[in-house]
């Protein structure tokens, strides 16, 4: 899975994951089901509903990758 940027998603990445739709946006960090599926344990969202482990949406951005890196994108606007 890629996200909006392109940037491959990947085990421990931090990410934000967002509904368009809803307004719903998740922080947090990407794992794999055992159906390969990419899933988060959520640390963030503007629901106080949202559930601990979610799956990782369409609309995903990796903030920061699991080496400690940034993708060159999170920096560009200005």
């Amino acid at each position: 899975m890629k996200d909006s940027f392109g940037v491959e998603v990947g085990e421990g990445d931090y990410v934000l994951s967002a509904a368009s739709s809803t307004g719903l946006f998740k922080l947090g960090i990407v794992y794999f089901a055992p159906s390969g599926r990419a899933m988060m344990k959520v640390t963030r969202s503007n629901w106080n509903g949202a559930q601990r482990r979610s799956e990782v949406g369409s609309n995903a951005l990796v903030l920061r990758k699991a080496d400690g890196s940034v993708p060159p994108h999170v920096g560009e606007a200005e």
